[in-house]
């Protein structure tokens, strides 16, 4: 594990991985289904980001979800969504980690 501290925006992130893994189990998705595939993702990216303090540690696994999400997802569906606010918040995560890294180097 890094020795970076942990950022708002990551433990942001990790919240957000969590809400939409518990909301997509209480729907209970058919098995091979496509929002299947999309909560095992999610549950991929959960215990990664649980395992690091570091955002760019996902950035594998996002190319891979996001790879997922652009093959199988339809943009107009609750999962597209769904993707968006998990990218989004890992973006965020990685530009505070990022603002984070420069300020201890001046």
């Amino acid at each position: 594990m890094s020795d970076a501290p942990v950022t708002t925006a990551w433990v942001e992130f990790r919240e957000t991985l969590a809400r939409h893994i518990k909301e997509i189990t209480r729907a209970d998705p058919e098995r091979l289904d496509v929002a299947w595939f999309f909560l095992r993702y999610l549950k991929r990216l959960e215990k990664r980001a649980q395992a690091t303090r570091s955002a760019r540690d996902l950035m594998g696994p996002m190319r891979g979800f996001t790879r997922f999400y652009v093959d199988m997802v339809d943009q107009k569906d609750e999962l597209a969504e769904r993707f968006d606010d998990v990218l989004q918040a890992h973006r965020h995560a990685l530009r505070m980690e990022h603002v984070a890294g420069r300020s201890e180097a001046l």
